[in-house]
């Protein structure tokens, strides 16, 4: 069947790359608000960690908000909280300055990542139930928007200080997104509310609705609901959530500790080496993409392996390269490679939740927020005990885990259509 997307699918796609903004900016602008405190540049790694922690918390609030108000409200509610920390961390060095100030805005970081998360949670949830046949191209379609804002919102940042213009700017910006991706939810809404109140026939069989559009969502129930934050899932489930922690942690390793790499084999200065960083950004972007068509022609299984392997090909370049071009390649292949990992085992989590893919969402966000948070910290920690390239052969090791976790949880299905 032919994937139909709806306004209720675009207003998705833009929640993910308001909810990328926010991850993006965060940390070019922790060391630069961390400057205007006076705090040590060092404490600007705590932003990540408040990140970290706020997608742990949303793993508690995203199945406790959608038991008590759906999915779509909780999406709602979830961008008007993002949306009042953003202003929160805007105001704050107006009123506090110093360590007092840079401690309440690490706070509204965690509030904001648990507003974030939580929507996050919810999207992708309701992205999967609209177009179950094609979950796996819709969840790496909305990926691939936060992926490119992830490239370009730095660039617009840099911009912007080289204009004068503070760090508040690329708060901002974020705000901006969250509040014009809550916009387009509700206007999505009543579009697709009209559209149904005009097509009464084929709103009195709901069933008519999945072999027509793909768009029929199967209502949450209330003990589904429930159950949604106390469940149990499936064995294969929590094999799939080794894969994302594999993915996640190589994902930020790179991105947290590459630039170090780069000026340590290169000797490139360190502008040079943060912003060659952009790469593999650049390649998840452009992986994304074209991912989706990819994964609809050789199916999510054979993309997931694939891309572990392109990943572990890319860091083996950046390791090794002693020159800054060769170093950009292995960035870029990296990025190729790690692009559609999150989105698909995202996919496969639900795919193997057991018809509880609310409590899925929950799970991996938890993963997501150990991925974040420990790995960099447990590369760091390596790093001022050996060499920084040393440590960084955590990655092949996080690489084969992934490889084995993503065969271990392939789903029954599949193994019996390739056995047929």
């Amino acid at each position: 069947m032919e994937l139909r997307r709806t306004p209720i699918t675009w207003a998705i796609y833009g929640m993910n790359a308001a909810w990328a903004s926010f991850i993006y900016l965060s940390g070019p602008i922790a060391p630069i608000l961390a400057e205007e405190l006076g705090v040590p540049v060092g404490a600007a790694g705590l932003v990540g960690t408040a990140l970290a922690a706020g997608m742990a918390t949303a793993s508690v609030t995203g199945p406790a908000a959608v038991a008590r108000f759906g999915r779509d409200l909780t999406a709602r509610l979830g961008l008007a909280w993002l949306s009042l920390f953003l202003v929160g961390i805007i105001l704050v060095p107006t009123i506090l300055s110093g360590g007092l100030a840079f401690g309440l805005i690490l706070v509204f970081i965690w509030l904001g990542a648990t507003g974030g998360g939580t929507v996050l949670n919810a999207s992708t949830a309701r992205l999967a139930d609209r177009h179950k046949e094609h979950s796996a191209q819709v969840i790496t379609e909305a990926n691939a928007a936060a992926a490119w804002v992830g490239l370009f919102s730095p660039l617009l940042l840099g911009a912007a200080l080289g204009a004068g213009l503070g760090w508040w700017l690329g708060i901002l910006v974020c705000l901006s997104a969250a509040l014009a991706a809550l916009a387009g939810l509700i206007l999505a809404d009543r579009i697709e509310d009209s559209a149904a109140s005009a097509g009464s026939s084929r709103r009195a069989d709901p069933r008519s609705m999945v072999a027509a559009d793909e768009v029929y969502e199967a209502p949450v129930s209330g003990a589904q609901a429930r159950a949604a934050g106390r469940g149990s899932l499936p064995r294969l489930f929590w094999l799939a959530m080794i894969a994302l922690f594999a993915a996640v942690g190589t994902e930020f390793a790179i991105t947290f500790w590459g630039s170090t790499l780069i000026r340590d084999q290169t000797g490139a200065a360190a502008g040079t080496a943060t912003a060659a960083l952009s790469a593999v950004v650049a390649g998840i972007a452009i992986g994304r993409t074209v991912g989706s068509w990819v994964t609809a022609r050789l199916g999510p299984h054979t993309v997931l392996l694939a891309g572990f392997g392109l990943a572990v090909v890319g860091f083996g370049i950046l390791w090794s390269a002693t020159v800054l071009a060769l170093s950009v390649v292995g960035l870029l292949v990296a990025g190729f490679g790690l692009a559609t990992l999150f989105p698909l085992i995202l996919d496969r989590g639900i795919q193997l939740s057991d018809g509880q893919p609310d409590l899925a969402m929950s799970r991996s966000s938890l993963v997501l927020g150990l991925a974040v948070g420990g790995l960099p910290f447990l590369l760091g920690a390596l790093g001022s005990v050996v060499s920084v390239r040393t440590a960084l052969l955590l990655v092949p090791v996080l690489v084969v885990g992934g490889l084995v976790g993503v065969v271990l949880s392939k789903p029954v299905a599949d193994l019996e259509q390739a056995l047929d």
